[in-house]
């Protein structure tokens, strides 16, 4: 016996299907929406994001350069105003000044608003300011909110100051390199992490002096003796000559008479906090400065990820005589307040070019060392050769543009984006 299976009426099917292809449809538009709004909140996210990261370098640079939070949470601010996510600019949920250490186990933002070095940037889009679906509304979703944080900091550094104390400079025209030490004595000091290191070396001729050994700024008592020690900065001690004119030193009257014996008008010369210079010590030689720099970096055991030196000098090498240092042999004085570095004589300017631009190049290729020069007035092939890494040379054409340039060389070392 066949059995006839009951056949749908055409048309009954063609309403099922339609019915099943309304309801793919309706299915397909909301998945579609809900595609389109997902990689809508991603870009929003994303926006969110790079907004953050570039609020929290913004404050950094400016904490840096000022010590002062509120300009630095203004720079933030800016940021934050001139960008969007989604057509708006988003809140500043919150910006908090602390310390990172990049050298610990497990580095983490702490906050410290004391002796902060690094800068804690949260922005959103919440609340009342949350940011409309495009199609999801189909889904019964209205809005959704979005946040982020970024977390920039200064990167861990070793600076080395190679300062030039020739009499060359006059008093006036050191008194403004010395204001520039004590200005990147306080942008370090107050960016600095609990293994940053800052020192300086000082040179003539054939002489330079371990001024200040490297030393971990962010301790206040190191801090605060290193200030003590630059605040006597002054070109070399020389019982004066002509160039000297009529300084006065600790209320005394150093003109031109007294000779160099350095016992008139007191022993030790005019700067007696400074080493002393000779007559017979003509010339200046910058590779002294930088070669004991070079031995600073290579004794210090720090775990620095960034290293920098700066040298600072108001002229070209000179010559060194071959009796350099007769006098001071003589009279038998011995500098020991300070380290001391000889190099030899006679040193023709070739011997000096080629030996600052080797250390340099030796530090770079050791121990990544970048080198910037800073020059007043004058210029010379040398510095060009010298510069190592993200260095550059800066020709000052005043002595008073000094503390500008030092401070936006310190200000421009790298930042990093840590969390």
């Amino acid at each position: 016996m066949r059995h006839h299976h009951p056949r749908w009426p055409l048309g009954r099917r063609r309403g099922n299907y339609s019915l099943m292809l309304a309801a793919a449809v309706i299915a397909l538009l909301g998945f579609g929406a809900l595609s389109i709004d997902v990689a809508y909140m991603r870009l929003s996210q994303a926006q969110a994001q790079d907004i953050a990261d570039a609020a929290s370098q913004a404050a950094l640079i400016v904490l840096r350069q000022t010590g002062d939070q509120a300009q630095a949470q203004d720079a933030a601010m800016r940021v934050i105003n001139d960008n969007s996510v989604a057509g708006q600019a988003p809140d500043l949920v919150e910006i908090t000044f602390g310390n990172w250490d990049d050298q610990a186990a497990s580095p983490a933002f702490t906050v410290d608003p004391v002796v902060p070095n690094a800068v804690r940037v949260t922005v959103g889009r919440e609340g009342g300011s949350a940011i409309p679906v495009l199609l999801a509304r189909i889904w019964d979703y209205e809005d959704f909110e979005v946040r982020a944080s970024a977390v920039s900091a200064t990167r861990s550094f070793q600076i080395v100051f190679v300062l030039d104390i020739t009499g060359s400079w006059g008093e006036a025209k050191f008194a403004d390199a010395r204001e520039a030490m004590l200005a990147a004595h306080s942008m370090v000091t107050e960016s600095a992490s609990g293994v940053d290191e800052v020192g300086m070396t000082i040179f003539t001729n054939r002489y330079a002096w371990e001024y200040t050994p490297l030393t971990q700024i962010a301790i206040p008592a190191n801090a605060a003796a290193i200030k003590t020690e630059w605040e006597k900065l002054n070109i070399a001690s020389k019982a004066p000559v002509g160039s000297f004119n009529a300084n006065a030193y600790d209320g005394v009257n150093c003109d031109s008479s007294y000779g160099n014996d350095f016992n008139s008008p007191q022993a030790g010369g005019c700067y007696p906090d400074m080493p002393r210079e000779y007559t017979d010590e003509p010339g200046t030689d910058h590779s002294t400065g930088v070669l004991l720099a070079k031995q600073m970096f290579e004794e210090s055991s720090t775990g620095a990820v960034y290293r920098a030196m700066i040298v600072i000098t108001d002229g070209k090498p000179n010559d060194l005589g071959a009796s350099s240092g007769a006098i001071r042999i003589t009279q038998g004085y011995t500098e020991d307040r300070w380290r001391e570095y000889l190099g030899p004589v006679p040193r023709s300017k070739t011997d000096i070019r080629n030996a600052t631009v080797a250390a340099t190049l030796d530090l770079w290729n050791g121990l990544d060392v970048h080198t910037w020069a800073v020059t007043l007035v004058q210029d010379d092939p040398m510095l060009d050769n010298m510069l190592r890494g993200d260095g550059y040379k800066v020709i000052v054409n005043d002595s008073s543009q000094l503390t500008a340039v030092i401070s936006e060389i310190i200000s421009e070392m790298p930042l990093a984006i840590v969390e």
